[in-house]
């Protein structure tokens, strides 16, 4: 984003009209949006992607814009089409069962090899030992 907005900078002082004398409220508005809309939300969403499966975390974008429209619609009063709230059933619909697909299963009886040889076959093949004696 930073390199984003450097690149976008000269076109700005460029093309733009200069900007009005910031009083203290701009200046506050100006850091809270720097430090908690965006330092703060990355660190806290870097931790959680570290710490989550990466079945999880790729559902989690798909419900940002899900979670904007609502908090428009719950905050602001904005409307909604009866086709914005079928794709956000979908959305979360979706999320859903890929969070059900992620989930570890329970464990059941230990697994035969594939192959049907004994463990002590498969222990001598992984020491380079040959599986049947000659």
């Amino acid at each position: 984003m930073t390199a984003g907005g450097l690149v976008l900078l000269p076109l700005a002082l460029i093309l733009e009209p200069p900007l009005p004398l910031l009083s203290a409220v701009n200046l506050a508005g100006l850091a809270w949006l720097g430090l908690i809309g965006a330092a703060a939300t990355y660190a806290l969403w870097f931790r959680g992607v570290a710490r989550l499966e990466p079945g999880t975390v790729s559902m989690l974008g798909m419900m940002s814009p899900v979670t904007a429209v609502i908090l428009g619609w719950v905050w602001l009063g904005q409307s909604l089409s009866l086709l914005q709230m079928i794709g956000a059933a979908v959305v979360l619909g979706s999320v859903w069962v890929g969070q059900r697909a992620n989930r570890p299963h329970p464990a059941g009886p230990p697994a035969r090899p594939a192959s049907g040889r004994s463990k002590t076959a498969m222990h001598r093949v992984t020491k380079g030992e040959p599986s049947c004696p000659l």
